[in-house]
């Protein structure tokens, strides 16, 4: 009988929520300061262009912050994809893993490759606690399974 194929995938989630506040409480400021600017009292004449490039620069702030809500860890017996918060997508496969790590003070968890690479999982943050716990569980399981049939380890 063959083992069932077994997909661990994680995103932030705490942060995620935290992100998408800020950013809306952000693009909200911005847009307003845009909107109350010309009605200023202190003799500065402010323009259409002005209030479009403090709203424009608002949202762009807003994006930018909604980055934090990108990682993305997707493992199965394929290896694992792995996404931070700006770039693509990063695939490892699992011969190429030495080990799946959370260090006691670290923020996020890890992959160790040969020669001591890191590989930083941003999808599994410890602001979300259990969540964590279970996935780094769940991708130990996957890396004991997957690189135990890796050639020259028994």
């Amino acid at each position: 009988m063959s083992q069932p194929s077994l997909t661990v995938t994680a995103r932030p989630v705490k942060s995620a929520r935290i992100a998408v506040l800020v950013a809306a409480v952000v693009a909200v400021a911005f847009v307003i300061i845009a909107v109350l600017l010309p009605h200023t009292t202190d003799g500065v004449n402010f323009t259409a262009a002005d209030q479009v490039g403090i709203g424009g620069t608002g949202l762009l702030v807003a994006v930018g912050i909604l980055a934090l809500t990108r990682p993305r860890l997707h493992a199965d017996a394929g290896g694992l994809d792995v996404r931070a918060f700006f770039g693509s997508s990063r695939h490892v496969d699992w011969d190429l893993v030495t080990a799946v790590d959370f260090p006691p003070k670290a923020r996020f968890g890890r992959l160790v490759l040969p020669g001591d690479e890191l590989i930083v999982l941003y999808a599994v943050q410890r602001a979300d606690a259990e969540r964590s716990v279970l996935v780094m569980r769940e991708l130990r399981a996957l890396h004991k399974l997957y690189a135990a049939s890796r050639p020259g380890e028994g």
